[in-house]
C-alpha cells in the first residue's frame, strides 16, 4: 500500500465517522423537532442543518479523499506498489487526517453558531462581540489548530523526531 492509498483510506474512514456522527446527532434533533414542530418552525430548520453539515462534510471527505491524499502526501507523484511505508510517513498522514478531523468537527458548529446568531439578531436580541467570541472561541481555536496540523504535518513529525532524540548521546561516542 502506498502513502497516498493510506492517506486516502484515512480520509475515507474519517468521512465515515463524520457521516455516522451526523446520523447520531440527527436522530436527537429530529425527535426534538417533531416534539416542537408547531412552536418553532424556523429554529427546527436551523437545528436540522447542524447534523446535515456533518453528513455533508463526511461525504465531501469520502468523495475528495483521493485529491486530499495528493495534498497530504506531496512528494509522491504516483502510486508506488511494493514500496514500504516508513513510520514518519504514517505519522505525517495521521497528523494530516487528525487536522482534517478538527476542521470537519469545528465547521458545522461554527455554521450553527453563526445561524443562531442571526436568528437571535432577527428577534431583536443583541449580542456583543465579546459574547460572540467567547461562544465561538473554542470552535475557532479548533478550526485554527486543525488547519495548522493539516498544513504542517511534516514539520510536526520532524519536531517530534527531534524531541525524541534530544539529549541522547550517539552510540559512536561510547566506542
Amino acid at each position: 500500500m502506498s502513502n497516498r492509498e493510506v492517506a486516502s483510506l484515512g480520509c475515507k474512514l474519517l468521512g465515515i465517522y463524520m457521516i455516522i456522527q451526523g446520523i447520531n446527532v440527527s436522530t436527537s434533533v429530529l425527535s426534538f423537532s417533531l416534539a416542537t414542530s408547531n412552536q418553532m418552525a424556523k429554529e427546527n430548520l436551523l437545528n436540522i442543518s447542524y447534523p446535515l453539515m456533518y453528513i455533508f462534510f463526511g461525504m465531501l471527505l469520502w468523495l475528495l479523499s483521493n485529491k486530499l491524499s495528493v495534498i497530504i502526501v506531496k512528494g509522491e507523484t504516483h502510486f508506488n506498489e511494493g514500496t514500504g511505508i516508513s513510520a514518519s510517513d504514517i505519522q505525517r498522514i495521521a497528523f494530516s487526517v487528525l487536522g482534517l478531523f478538527f476542521l470537519g468537527n469545528s465547521l458545522p458548529r461554527l455554521v450553527s453558531l453563526v445561524a443562531n446568531f442571526y436568528t437571535m439578531r432577527g428577534r431583536g436580541i443583541t449580542i456583543s462581540g465579546a459574547e460572540i467570541l467567547l461562544g465561538a472561541g473554542g470552535e475557532i481555536t479548533q478550526l485554527i489548530v486543525g488547519l495548522w496540523i493539516f498544513l504542517s504535518a511534516k514539520g510536526l513529525v520532524n519536531f517530534l523526531k527531534k524531541i525524541r532524540t534530544a539529549g541522547l548521546e550517539k552510540e559512536e561516542d561510547y566506542e
